[in-house]
């Protein structure tokens, strides 16, 4: 069975010329294998940056400064980059949100796809490109054999970013991480590549989807992490989170989207904008742009808590009580706690 990814007290720093800004504050999640998590949050909540921390793929000015990352009980964290190299696009993969930038438009799709499969040691040349072409094929690319000769700027979009997934799958990674995988492709594709990575989950691979997209996160998704100026707001089983929303952030992200088949529901977008991190607003920080904030808000600092969810059901586990609910659900929002 393929190891879980347990991460624990995640935080990264980006240094400035006269200070440093905490991007990623205290994250932690596990991701089981066969499961997917739906990191969701507006831009600039830290989403991306915590993931690429799990891969140590942070530019120069970004360092992590604290928290493990454990595959199957090594700490992801604590490796060398010439030992992160061996983990890095074999038993850990990561799916880019743009394409057209992520591969290089001066190789082909072949280079691309059995280079990694031949530095790793996985297989020889021959091997590694009958791999490629059926990764290909299994993405969804029509006339595999042919298109493995092109070049990424010769592909439409849609295909480029079936061709970042196939990159990523080629190596049969244990963990794969997809950032905005959705972006920029039609309905019809976006549900081709949704059913290709449920099948990948199907088979045991723990997935980690970032993404904008509330409607995307319910389809394919077990659980949701919420984040908001570096922190985790709110997480929980989906189906749950988004059906009663705990947090005013999330509830807010639910109410500023529109989903098909949604009626008689107001759009309501969430007033202001995320904080400048340089100034973090004391306390909670989403309290200057919460409609149910009070002076305390603004004083203290929320941690996650379980979350009672009194008269929740849980749809999820017929039967399960508030004690179920409670270990599956937390919140960094005080009121919620008390009042459930």
């Amino acid at each position: 069975m393929s190891p879980s990814l347990e991460v624990e007290g995640l935080r990264t720093e980006f240094g400035l010329r006269d200070r440093v800004l905490r991007v990623v504050d205290d994250v932690s999640f596990t991701v089981e294998p066969g499961q997917a998590l739906a990191i969701v949050g507006e831009s600039g909540s830290g989403k991306s940056v915590a993931m690429r921390s799990v891969m140590r793929l942070l530019p120069k000015t970004g360092r992590i400064a604290g928290g493990q990352a454990r595959l199957g009980g090594t700490d992801l964290l604590a490796l060398s980059e010439r030992q992160m190299r061996k983990v890095r696009g074999r038993d850990i993969g990561m799916v880019f949100q743009n394409a057209m930038e992520a591969l290089n438009p001066t190789l082909t799709l072949e280079r691309q796809l059995t280079e990694h499969l031949k530095w790793h040691g996985i297989c020889d040349h021959a091997e590694a490109k009958r791999r490629a072409v059926e990764t290909l094929g299994d993405v969804g690319i029509p006339e595999p054999e042919k298109r493995i000769r092109t070049y990424p700027f010769q592909l439409s979009g849609g295909m480029r970013q079936r061709a970042m997934i196939a990159m990523a799958m080629v190596t049969q990674p244990s963990v794969l991480i997809a950032d905005e995988p959705t972006t920029a492709v039609d309905v019809t594709v976006q549900r081709q590549l949704l059913d290709l990575l449920a099948e990948l989950k199907a088979r045991g691979t723990g997935i980690i989807m970032i993404t904008h997209d509330l409607g995307v996160a319910r389809y394919f998704c077990d659980d949701a992490m919420v984040m908001y100026a570096g922190r985790v707001v709110e997480h929980g089983p989906i189906r749950r989170l988004l059906s009663r929303p705990a947090h005013p952030y999330t509830t807010g992200l639910f109410e500023s989207t529109l989903e098909v088949g949604a009626r008689q529901r107001a759009l309501l977008p969430i007033p202001g904008s995320p904080p400048d991190l340089a100034y973090r607003p004391t306390g909670c920080a989403f309290h200057p742009r919460c409609g149910r904030a009070e002076e305390r808000c603004g004083r203290e600092e929320q941690p996650l808590l379980p979350w009672p969810g009194h008269g929740e059901v849980d749809l999820l586990h017929a039967g399960a009580g508030p004690e179920r609910n409670a270990e599956r659900r937390e919140v960094a929002c005080w009121k919620a706690v008390e009042h459930g």
